[in-house]
Parts: structure tokens; C-alpha cells; sequence
């Protein structure tokens, strides 16, 4: 095994903190991975890592010696992606994940476009509504929001926020009444996500400025927005989900936004590119991400400067507001 080749394990192991799953995404075997590290310490006259059963740490020897690996490897990676550029393409496999916040109308055009110009390099996308580990999972890149990383190690890249908007079909309204307030929510069955994925206590704030902060207890759950959207559009409950997961269906008429003059507060819906830039990135990997950077930028741009009736259909008389129904239900009891 040549040093080059031991270095890339052992940044491997230092970005896992573990043999096992070095191994594993470097398609090795354990042993190897052990001789790697070996091979190093022996050439350096040093230990590198301290290693325990349970787990294990970089000494301060082997904390100099990663950022050294790091910046040598890139530096090399870039020196032969520069070299073979013209006799070659970017080719094999990219694992990306991506937040269900995203509508499938812009992943789909997105992987579509970048497999135009690299057909080379076969994507594989998993949606995911939880907290993810791009390293530990296998990802090369991660579309998501700001929930789902926690890691400092990434390099994150913002290109937008994706809007919440609440939404109901027209028959769910009809049936209810339209609320007037945050507060009216709290009497109407709701759909959404776990209370272990995102929190049920939503902050909106009215045009005007005015703050309310309201909790619901959904009376269905799933962990997947998608989900979430067809059992709204079973009218199962109304649900407040990122406006692009639910754009065409507004456009549509087969869902309404509700309390048009509220938006809602929340920084978690900031979608970022990460990727674990403290390691060597393959030429498919920063390819796909200069794309996406570029593609997803436009996309949040173009979103936010559509005119309001591209999400804010006019609803029909009968369906009153919330309030003026229940006065009314009174009346009449």
C-alpha cells in the first residue's frame, strides 16, 4: 500500500471515528484499513489515532498530520482532475439526499439537467424528513433544510427558504368554515409530521406585524411531507407544508391557502447544499454542486417574485369564515 493511498484512509477514519465504517465506504476490508494506519504510524514514528473499544481519538500528532492529509489531497485531486479533464468525464454513482420540503417538480428537472451534461454519473436521491449524517449515511451531497445537519464539519451553501403556507381542499373549508386566525386552527383537525421531526407550535405573523404563536396536535401523522400532502388532499385535516411541495395543487384549485394575510416564521426551512468539504471531493460530487448551487438560486428567486395568485386562489362565497360560521351555528342552536 502506498503512503498516498494510507493518507485517504486515514482521513477516512479521522471524518467516521471508526475502522468499521471507513471500511465500508471505502469498500475495504477492516484489516486494511488497520494495516493503513499502522503503515502510517510506523513511517512517522508516532501514534496518530488512540483507540479504545469503544471508540477512538486523534492524538495532537495525528490532528496536524489530518490537515496536512486534507490539503495535500485536495490539492493533488485537483492537480489530476485538471490534468484529465479533457480526456475525460465525471462518471459513476452520486448519493445525494434531499429534503421532501423540495418538490419532486424541482428535484426531477434538476437531476434531469445535470444528467445532460454528465451521463455519466448515475444519481441516486433519497428523500428524507429527518436528521441526517452525510458521512456515517454515505452521501455525497445533501439538499436540505436547516433541521435535518447539525454538523459543524460540512460546508454549507444557502440558496433560499422554502416558504410554510397552511392549506386545506375547498370541501375542507366548505365543511368548516375559513379561520379568520392562528387561533382558529386549534379547533380543526390537522395532518403533519411527528413531533420527533418537527415541532407542532407554529409562529406566524401578520402582515401588519402582529406575532401569534399557536400548537396543534395533528390528528394524523406520517413522517413524509408528501404523505402529509395526499391526505390533505383526502381531507383528512388541514396542513401547513412548504409552498412548493403544494404549488401546482394552489395553482390548481384542488387546495386554498388559509389566513393569506399571516406568513410563518421559521428558520429551519432554510434549504442549504452541504457537503463534507474537509475531505477529497470527487470531480461528480463538485460538479453536481456548482449545477445545483446555480439551478436551485434561480429556482428560490424565481418562487419568491411570482405574483400572489399563483398561491392564493379566490374561494367560493359560501365558504365563510370560521368565526362568522360558528356565530352563525349558534344562532341557529
Amino acid at each position: 500500500m502506498n503512503q498516498i493511498h494510507a493518507m485517504r484512509v486515514f482521513v477516512r477514519v479521522a471524518d467516521t471515528e471508526s475502522f468499521r465504517r471507513a471500511a465500508q465506504q471505502l469498500d475495504v476490508s477492516n484489516a486494511l484499513v488497520t494495516r493503513a494506519i499502522a503503515m502510517l504510524e510506523a513511517h512517522l514514528r508516532t501514534r496518530l489515532i488512540n483507540r479504545t473499544t469503544r471508540n477512538l481519538s486523534l492524538t495532537e500528532a495525528g490532528t496536524r498530520y489530518l490537515e496536512g492529509c486534507r490539503a495535500l489531497l485536495e490539492e493533488l485531486d485537483h492537480l489530476e482532475s485538471t490534468v484529465t479533464h479533457t480526456e475525460g468525464e465525471p462518471s459513476g454513482t452520486l448519493r445525494v439526499v434531499a429534503s421532501s420540503a423540495l418538490s419532486l417538480l424541482t428535484l426531477t428537472p434538476l437531476i434531469d439537467g445535470f444528467r445532460k451534461l454528465f451521463p455519466r454519473v448515475n444519481v441516486r436521491l433519497t428523500l428524507a424528513e429527518r436528521h441526517v449524517d452525510l458521512v456515517e449515511d454515505g452521501y455525497d451531497v445533501g439538499i436540505v433544510t436547516a433541521f435535518m445537519v447539525s454538523s459543524t464539519a460540512l460546508i454549507e451553501r444557502p440558496v433560499g427558504t422554502s416558504a410554510l403556507v397552511p392549506i386545506a381542499t375547498p370541501a375542507f373549508v366548505a365543511e368548516h368554515g375559513m379561520p379568520s386566525g392562528p387561533t382558529d386552527l386549534q379547533t380543526l383537525p390537522s395532518v403533519g409530521l411527528p413531533n420527533d421531526i418537527r415541532s407542532q407550535t407554529w409562529h406566524f405573523r401578520h402582515r401588519l406585524g402582529t406575532a401569534e404563536q399557536v400548537t396543534l396536535a395533528p390528528v394524523y401523522s406520517v413522517n413524509n411531507g408528501l404523505m402529509v400532502r395526499l391526505a390533505t388532499l383526502k381531507g383528512m385535516g388541514f396542513s401547513i407544508l412548504p409552498e412548493g411541495i403544494v404549488r401546482a395543487d394552489l395553482k390548481e384549485g384542488t387546495l386554498v391557502r388559509l389566513l393569506d394575510d399571516y406568513s410563518i416564521d421559521d428558520p429551519d426551512m432554510k434549504v442549504s447544499i452541504v457537503y463534507p468539504g474537509r475531505q477529497y471531493l470527487p470531480a461528480k460530487t463538485r460538479y453536481f454542486i456548482d449545477y445545483a448551487l446555480d439551478y436551485l438560486s434561480k429556482e428560490f428567486a424565481a418562487s419568491s417574485s411570482r405574483p400572489d395568485d399563483v398561491v392564493r386562489q379566490p374561494l367560493p362565497q359560501q365558504m365563510m369564515p370560521l368565526q362568522t360560521a360558528m356565530r352563525a351555528s349558534a344562532t341557529a342552536n
